[in-house]
């Protein structure tokens, strides 16, 4: 498992040029020395980054007494998930609508189980996120008031920023309480005048909006554009004009490949997103079905969907920091960003004989290879 180091907390041209040998910069700072994957395009560099109460104030190239060394890089956000079903892992494979539609096995599950192990079941799935090097997530919330209380208690002391997209409890039209957003699993599973008061209320509330669109098929990515969302889940069975429409839009996506694998909802057009300029981040999705584990979803869009390890990267880390409206303070190792960064061992069984850590990161690399996360 590796060390979590928690620091208090608290816009760079060139990185600093530290003399050979340099001795420690200041006896209250955290240096961190080896292969800093390094500003928004993630460049290797082979340096430094010192921390103090909680930010990185200064990068740089060249020898310091450091207190850990290692591949330096920034923590991931997860950009959709649902920790809600972590209670019940692994369910038959089914039809996405019977799997979690409206009257689907899921719905089934939530109502049938103890709130104690539903909230249990959610707090393993944050220690497993903190412990595979994500950051922030974004959940979409089930069950109301109610849902969003039970996974607040579940972060509770938990080192995680969490933006939560609720849903009204049946019957009601406003987004819970503590809610980031309002999270909408697709325009057919509302009445649509019940879906318009539920955005008018979000809106005035200035909630973000989020919509799954495009997973079991196309027929609901037009209403989905029509709502003017901040993003789109999934869109997994988008065409060429959906995306053009997206990125005309300015309308971010959200991909889940490896869940997309499991219902059998196909494979997003990734490659093509990105040639559009959309924004394009990637959550784990249902934790009944993945783990919280962004390496794997790497690995998958890596090796399936998208071959630039840069844009993979990026889109698991300033991305998604962007898409929940943090990218100012996180997703990328800079001066003045916050310090969420991990690192990760350059030398394990695993990443020994890597000629490119970025790209060994984004194919190969796993939880068990952090060193130390922060």
């Amino acid at each position: 498992m590796p060390r979590l180091i928690t620091i208090a907390m608290s816009n760079i041209a060139k990185p600093k040029v530290a003399p050979p040998g340099a001795a420690r910069l200041k006896q209250d700072e955290l240096i961190l020395q080896g292969t800093i994957i390094y500003g928004d395009d993630f460049q290797p560099i082979e340096g430094y980054i010192s921390i103090r109460d909680g930010s990185i104030k200064e990068a740089g190239t060249g020898q310091v007494d450091a207190d850990l060394e290692g591949i330096v890089c920034p923590r991931f956000v997860n950009s959709h998930i649902h920790l809600g079903d972590s209670a019940f892992k692994d369910p038959p494979f089914l039809p996405l609508s019977e799997l979690v539609g409206p009257k689907g096995l899921k719905i089934s599950l939530l109502s049938e189980t103890p709130r104690e192990r539903l909230i249990e079941g959610m707090r393993r799935s944050l220690a497993q996120m903190v412990d595979s090097g994500t950051y922030a997530f974004a959940d979409f919330r089930e069950g109301g008031e109610a849902g969003v209380r039970m996974l607040q208690e579940a972060a509770k002391d938990m080192p995680l920023l969490v933006r939560i997209f609720g849903r009204p409890a049946q019957g009601e039209t406003e987004t819970p309480e503590g809610c980031y957003g309002l999270g909408i699993s697709s325009t057919r599973d509302f009445d649509p005048s019940l879906i318009q008061r539920m955005i008018l209320e979000a809106r005035r509330a200035g909630k973000a909006l989020a919509i799954h669109a495009g997973e079991s098929a196309r027929d609901d990515i037009p209403d989905a554009f029509s709502l003017l969302p901040d993003h789109l889940v999934h869109m997994s069975r988008a065409e060429e004009s959906d995306l053009r429409s997206a990125a005309q839009k300015g309308i971010a996506l959200v991909i889940c490949p490896r869940s997309n694998l499991i219902t059998g909802s196909g494979l997003p057009n990734v490659k093509r997103m990105i040639e559009l300029g959309i924004t394009v981040g990637v959550g784990t999705d249902n934790v009944m079905l993945n783990s919280p584990n962004m390496f794997m979803e790497m690995h998958l869009i890596s090796r399936a969907l998208l071959h630039d390890d840069r844009q993979v990267f990026k889109m698991c880390t300033l991305n998604g920091a962007e898409i929940m409206g943090l990218d100012q303070k996180l997703g990328s190792i800079r001066e003045g960003k916050e310090a969420k960064v991990m690192v990760i061992n350059g030398s394990s069984n695993n990443l020994w004989g890597s000629t490119h850590p970025l790209r060994s990161i984004v194919r190969r690399a796993e939880p068990t290879d952090i060193l130390a996360i922060f």
